[in-house]
């Protein structure tokens, strides 16, 4: 299997836009032969060539709501998936696939629109499928934007991304089956946020993720968890205690210009 994840940003929020200190160029997913560029922030255009990447490789673009540090590349993303534009009449050769939200679709020009195959207008509960794999949004209470999470079940596996949300009552039900959680996770410890999460409040959310995870990936860093203006990286203590207080059997940190392998996660499976 050569399905991977590809970390251009494991920094979220508004101190890593305006400083990169962690980068904000989102997540690249290989699956099945597929290149998807889920969530492409500030920075994604260079990250994606900085870590020798191929960006006309890529034919699936999600993003998940409108902030900043989810979006604000994607019109860039789109124009480098091509190599071509047009043809000598100026009509734009079509390509790639858009799965987002209608707020989004409301900032992204037509000039840009046109060059899409597909844009498929997205929310919680909704399902598509994209060349067998199933992609079905789910649940996220963040801000006042409209917005999702994507658990995309395939042949071998299932994964979802979580997007920015907070905890809440069937947060744990929608990722049943799910083998491997991309968790943005904003905040260390009890560092509590009303739009985000922290670590020690999804913890027995984790736990009640039935079967058990095989695998979580944790990413999307704020200000408090690593940066300048925290007193400590955060993270590895955050990684210890995951592992201390859950039956996830891998545990992995996000950093950027990270590759990760879906097989080696899912080895114990």
């Amino acid at each position: 299997m050569d399905d991977e994840l590809v970390i251009l940003g494991s920094g979220g929020g508004r101190h890593h836009i305006r400083t990169q200190y962690r980068a904000t160029g989102g997540i690249l997913y290989k699956f099945n032969g597929i290149q998807t560029h889920i969530d492409p922030g500030p920075g994604a255009i260079v990250r994606i060539n900085q870590y020798n990447e191929d960006p006309t490789k890529t034919e699936l673009f999600i993003v998940t709501h409108i902030h900043i540090d989810h979006f604000n590349d994607l019109c860039a993303i789109i124009e480098a998936s091509r190599e071509r534009l047009h043809d000598k009449n100026y009509d734009y050769f079509k390509k790639g696939t858009l799965i987002t939200t209608e707020e989004v679709l409301k900032f992204v020009p037509k000039y840009h629109q046109d060059m899409l195959e597909t844009i498929v207008s997205f929310k919680a509960g909704d399902a598509f499928n994209y060349k067998g794999a199933e992609i079905i949004g789910t649940k996220v209470v963040h801000s006042q934007v409209e917005g999702f999470g994507v658990k995309i079940n395939l042949k071998d596996y299932r994964i979802a991304f979580s997007s920015d949300t907070r905890v809440f009552e069937g947060f744990s039900e929608q990722f049943s089956g799910v083998d491997i959680l991309v968790l943005n996770l904003l905040r260390p410890d009890s560092v509590v946020c009303r739009r985000h999460l922290c670590t020690d409040e999804v913890i027995p959310y984790l736990n009640k993720i039935k079967p058990a995870l095989k695998g979580l990936l944790i990413t999307h860093f704020g200000s408090y968890m690593d940066s300048p203006f925290s007193p400590k990286n955060f993270i590895p203590s955050q990684i210890e205690k995951l592992k201390e207080k859950t039956d996830i059997n891998t545990i992995i940190a996000a950093e950027d210009g990270l590759k990760i392998k879906i097989a080696e996660i899912i080895k114990t499976m």
